[in-house]
């Protein structure tokens, strides 16, 4: 008894100091569970909003803007038109989350070489434009009388282009380590430059799943620093001069004081002093999505709309300008909501701020979750191996509900983002492992002898039995299923030349490895039949792909069989035919399968006319001078593999007509513009052959043996053509339609 409470016991600690060790090491993985997790609960206690108190507004470049004014971009001088109404309301500073990195191509300037190309400009002056004003100018000087942010791009690449830094003031020891660093930039074009109030990046950085959750505040290029735009536009409203950035190292917290590698801890702007990531980002805290945020941009612009409409929306405010419309490749995922404007984002971050409303992750929280997978860890391992099922059980879940809800009402009640996910699946995986275990060891009896008859029984029959052992009783089930039949070519003849040990020594080599391929593709082995093997998929477990899944196993089984071939043809320690072929018939369709026998003895097999065409299939293999068939059910799953169309016959024994196909190979060969060159000339082979049309088929067969040696069944043709001959000489009725008659199986 005392092992019985001593290993499980083990594995619980073992398992608490692995989870301990993950929340120091945090992989990406448990991270994003964490992750998803506080996005549910943004979702369901989003950042709350006023918009009659909101300092921000956000002028929308949406869709109906685009319909209304024409596609993007559009030319400076509706910039200028947009950017002097918004200054003219008193807008307080007007952040642009677009990069004006080329010269406006509408300009009177660059319309002009456009304008020479028309067909009817020959002796026209277009002197004019040139003395019109150039659009960037007329942004340019709108820019000048504006508290303006123009935004600039981030990029991987080192491209030569470093912005003009920004002021920085830094608490503590620089944490240049810790923040985020880029290559180069896309800037807007000079004149723009040299005339707004200050420059910033709108580079945002989503996670790995492309979820925005938190927003770069600062950024450097080497040891140039920069600021974003969200907060380059609260600096400028409110007149600061700076950026203070504080680093771990002179914050004073007892755990994040680090003077080796120092992080960002908070940066203040102004009055305003928020907590950031250690990276100097804010992590977002977001609103429910907010209408009344936005106010389209073809509004401002409108002549018909007076501006005293919306000037108290603009008035004294942050004014962000950005792309909404679907098509500007400006819309980002956030935990709210897919697809929203990448420009909400910079918009939110100064509401936070402004509103002092944060998702914290102050330095104790990790002190918390990791005394949080001790305690729990520890009670647990300790515990459930001495209690019984039910207690256990009980004991896991209310574990479970104290750790998820103490995490819900941080967040809800005090915006603390307090990691539940390391504790949690400490939990899960301790109460899973330790009731396993223990139940191991009560149960070690019964689990020798499943293993038992495990060496006699499939695995997944053994399962299914044990779990339900009513289906040991005659019976089946309907089910659509892809039979194979494989038969071994000229086995008679090879068995004449062989001793009986030689013979099996000989099978067994063959089929092993054809065995290990169909288990690999999901097949159930029905039964060995001599040389022969019948095989099938969909039962008893489901398989949605079972046609492809059959036609994988027998190009792998025809690439096998071709290995061994080469591997026994030059060695004497075991007797080998010259050359060994196969014959494989495919088919899908009903049948019936389940337990099949006698109340003495029975297996699991299958019976049906599906079944029955499948073996006729493989018979004509050796008619067609090929290594498969397969038949029509299953050639139209096959979509994407190389097939070729055989001929439409009727087999012994079935009135039916069924269209039977070649398996050419897999994708790949599908891909092959050999195979594509010959697909087309076999269909025209087929529709003269069809129509009777003896000497255009015939002279057809040539070119066609040629292309499909590759492939593997140029002897088909072989076949085709001494038809063709017998039918020359002989026709058929004019009503035929192209079906061929089967004498033998």
């Amino acid at each position: 008894m005392a092992s019985k409470h001593f290993i499980p016991t083990l594995l619980g600690m073992l398992i608490t100091c692995g989870f301990y060790l993950a929340n120091l090491y945090k992989p990406p993985a448990i991270e994003q569970l964490g992750n998803l997790l506080f996005d549910k609960f943004q979702q369901a206690a989003p950042r709350a909003y006023d918009p009659m108190k909101s300092p921000v507004r956000i002028i929308d470049i949406d869709n109906e803007s685009l319909n209304k004014l024409g596609q993007w971009p559009w030319p400076r001088t509706t910039i200028a038109k947009l950017n002097d109404r918004l200054s003219q309301v008193g807008a307080g500073v007007i952040a642009y989350d677009i990069i004006f990195s080329e010269a406006d191509r509408t300009s009177p300037e660059n319309m002009i070489d456009v304008f020479k190309t028309n067909p009817t400009s020959k002796g026209k002056d277009f002197d004019i434009l040139s003395a019109l004003t150039q659009h960037d100018k007329v942004l340019a000087n709108s820019f000048s009388k504006t508290n303006v942010v123009a935004g600039f791009f981030f990029t991987r690449e080192d491209n030569g282009n470093i912005p003009k830094a920004g002021g920085f003031s830094w608490s503590g020891t620089s944490p240049k380590n810790s923040i985020i660093d880029f290559g180069g930039s896309i800037t807007p074009i000079p004149i723009l430059q040299k005339n707004v109030t200050g420059h910033a990046f709108t580079s945002l950085n989503p996670g790995a799943d492309g979820i925005i959750r938190s927003a770069p505040l600062i950024a450097r290029i080497e040891d140039s620093y920069f600021r974003s735009l969200s907060l380059e536009a609260l600096r400028l409203v409110q007149g600061a001069q700076t950026v203070i950035v504080r680093s771990s190292s002179g914050t004073g917290e007892l755990a994040s004081n680090d003077t080796k590698d120092p992080k960002v801890s908070r940066i203040q702007v102004g009055a305003f002093e928020l907590p950031t990531t250690s990276s100097g980002a804010l992590q977002m805290y977001f609103t429910e999505p907010v209408p009344e945020r936005y106010i389209p941009a073809w509004k401002i612009l409108s002549d018909d709309i007076p501006m005293s409409d919306w000037a108290d929306l603009i008035a004294g405010h942050i004014v962000f300008i950005g792309t909404g419309a679907d098509g500007l490749k400006d819309l980002k995922n956030t935990p709210m909501r897919e697809a929203e404007p990448g420009v909400l984002v910079h918009a939110q971050v100064v509401e936070q701020i402004i509103a002092g409303q944060f998702l914290k992750r102050p330095y104790w929280v990790q002190v918390v979750e990791l005394a949080s997978v001790l305690i729990f860890g520890i009670l647990l391992a300790f515990c459930l191996p001495r209690i019984g099922a039910r207690a256990g059980f009980l004991l896991g879940v209310l574990t479970v509900v104290v750790v998820y809800f103490a995490s819900w009402i941080a967040f809800k009640d005090y915006q603390f983002l307090l990691n539940p996910i390391y504790p949690l699946l400490a939990i899960l995986s301790i109460y899973t492992v330790v009731t396993v275990s223990s139940f191991y060891l009560t149960e070690s009896e019964r689990s020798r002898i499943r293993n038992s008859f495990g060496m006699y029984l499939s695995p997944t029959m053994v399962k299914r039995v044990t779990e339900d052992p009513s289906q040991l009783s005659l019976g089946g089930e309907e089910r659509n299923m892809t039979i194979l039949f494989l038969d071994i070519r000229g086995f008679s003849k090879i068995s004449e030349s062989m001793q009986p040990s030689e013979i099996t020594t000989f099978l067994n080599i063959f089929l092993t490895p054809m065995t290990d391929i169909l288990q690999e593709n999901f097949a159930t082995i029905d039964k060995y039949i001599g040389d022969a093997i019948v095989a099938f998929w969909n039962a008893p477990l489901d398989d949605d792909e079972h046609e492809k899944n059959a036609a994988r196993s027998v190009t792998k089984m025809l690439k096998s069989l071709s290995e061994l071939n080469e591997q026994y043809s030059n060695q004497t320690e075991v007797k080998w035919p010259d050359n060994v072929s196969v014959g494989i018939g495919l088919n899908t369709g009903i049948c019936c399968v389940g337990n099949l026998g006698s109340k003495q003895r029975f297996s699991y097999s299958m019976i049906g006319d599906a079944a029955n065409l499948a073996a006729r299939i493989e018979g004509l293999t050796k008619q067609y001078k090929v290594s498969v068939l397969i038949g029509n059910e299953t050639a139209a799953a096959l979509e994407g593999f190389a097939i070729i169309e055989a001929d439409l016959i009727k087999v012994v024994g079935r009135e039916t007509p069924e269209r039977i196909f070649i398996l050419a190979g897999e994708t790949y060969e599908a891909s092959l513009p050999s195979y594509s060159t010959l697909l087309d000339k076999h269909e025209l082979f087929l529709d003269a052959y069809r129509a009777q049309d003896w000497n255009t088929a015939n002279a057809l067969i040539p070119e066609l043996k040629t292309l499909s040696t590759p492939f593997e069944f140029s002897g088909y043709y072989d076949v085709m053509a001494e038809r063709i001959k017998t039918y020359s000489a002989s026709p058929p009725p004019s009503d035929w339609g192209g079906i061929y008659v089967a004498t033998s199986k």
